[in-house]
């Protein structure tokens, strides 16, 4: 019995282990009426963007595909609310890994030891998505979620998709708020 729960056991170790570090926020409009959106667009990207196309490109197809699994549709024509994406970078330095070694040489009753270490920061890049719903009518923003995690750029480009589904999940689960 034992053995048949451990694929399932690993399975979802695997799955908290990806999402560990994993920082999700959101906040919204309470006055705001969410049963009335149906259909979304795009803001232009900022001049200033921060993420490359390929990037780009993951989350948007993410964020199309878990807004459409809940029934949204994206429309050019007459969109009901529009997104406007921001992602950010920032590098960190969180404590230190130390390195050290030693050398015993017994001396008579006593020993003289050598000793040396060296201590490296650790450098962290964490990466921040930030969505912004806004109504299309007024342009004010309705709803706001944000996902933060630690970037891992020498993951395979599947790899680095399965995490960005994984967080904009994570965050539209959040959309539209439950009141």
């Amino acid at each position: 019995m034992r053995g048949r729960h451990s694929p399932l056991i690993v399975a979802l170790c695997l799955v908290l282990i990806s999402c560990a570090g994993l920082v999700v926020e959101s906040d919204y409009d309470p006055a705001f009426d969410f049963s009335r959106l149906k259909t979304y667009d795009w803001a232009p990207p900022p001049a200033d963007r921060s993420i490359d196309d390929l990037t780009e490109k993951r989350l948007r197809s993410a964020v199309n595909s878990e807004l459409q699994a809940k029934g949204y549709a994206l429309s050019q024509d007459a969109p009901d609310f529009v997104i406007a994406m921001l992602v950010t970078t920032e590098t960190t330095t969180a404590g230190s890994v130390g390195v050290g070694a030693s050398v015993g040489i017994p001396v008579g009753r006593g020993t003289i030891s050598v000793g040396g270490g060296k201590s490296e920061p650790r450098i962290k890049e964490e990466g921040t998505l930030v969505l912004d719903f806004r109504d299309a009518q007024s342009q004010s923003v309705i709803w706001k979620g944000s996902a933060s995690a630690a970037l891992h750029p020498s993951s395979s480009p599947e790899a680095q998709q399965d995490r960005i589904k994984r967080a904009v999940a994570e965050l539209l689960a959040k959309f539209p708020p439950k009141k």
